[in-house]
C-alpha cells in the first residue's frame, strides 16, 4: 500500500467516525443530555457504583471535567456521590432510583437507534471491523510512544 492509499484509509475512518458521532449526538440530545453526561450515565448503568477516578477512565475525560459532568447529573437527581467510609479522599458515584429508571427507559431506545447504523454489515463484517479497528488502534498506541 502506498502513502496515498494509507491516507485514504485514514480519511475514510475519520469521516465514518464523524458521521456516526453526529448521528449518536443527535439521538442523545433527545434525552436532554450531552454525550459526556450520557456516557457517564451509561457507565454507571452497566458497571454499577464506580469511584470517580473509575468514571474518568470509563468516559475518557479528565477529573476536572468529570466533576462538572457529575454536578450536572446530580442537579438532575440522576446520580449521587458517596464518600468512602475508610478513605475520605475517595468518592463513589451511583445511579439514584430516578437515574436507574431513566437509564432503563433510554438505553434500549438508544441502542436500537445505533444498531440501525451497523445493520448494513453482516455479523462477520461487524466482527472483522472490530478486529481491524482494534489492530489499528493498538498500533497507534504503540507508535505514539516513539514520537518525541
Amino acid at each position: 500500500m502506498n502513502y496515498k492509499e494509507e491516507l485514504k484509509s485514514m480519511t475514510i475512518l475519520f469521516k465514518a467516525f464523524q458521521s456516526v458521532e453526529a448521528f449518536a449526538k443527535k439521538d442523545i440530545a433527545k434525552y436532554g443530555m450531552n454525550p459526556t453526561e450520557f456516557a457517564a450515565l451509561e457507565a454507571l448503568y452497566h458497571k454499577g457504583r464506580l469511584p470517580v477516578q473509575g468514571m474518568c477512565q470509563k468516559v475518557l475525560i479528565a477529573n476536572s471535567s468529570m466533576t462538572y459532568v457529575l454536578d450536572k447529573l446530580q442537579e438532575k437527581k440522576l446520580i449521587e456521590r458517596i464518600q468512602d467510609s475508610t478513605d475520605k479522599r475517595t468518592f463513589y458515584v451511583e445511579l439514584t432510583g430516578s437515574g436507574k429508571k431513566l437509564a432503563d427507559d433510554i438505553f434500549p431506545k438508544h441502542y436500537e437507534v445505533m444498531r440501525q447504523v451497523f445493520e448494513v454489515l453482516t455479523a462477520e463484517e461487524k466482527k472483522m471491523l472490530g478486529e481491524l479497528l482494534k489492530k489499528v488502534g493498538f498500533n497507534a498506541l504503540d507508535m505514539a510512544d516513539s514520537i518525541e
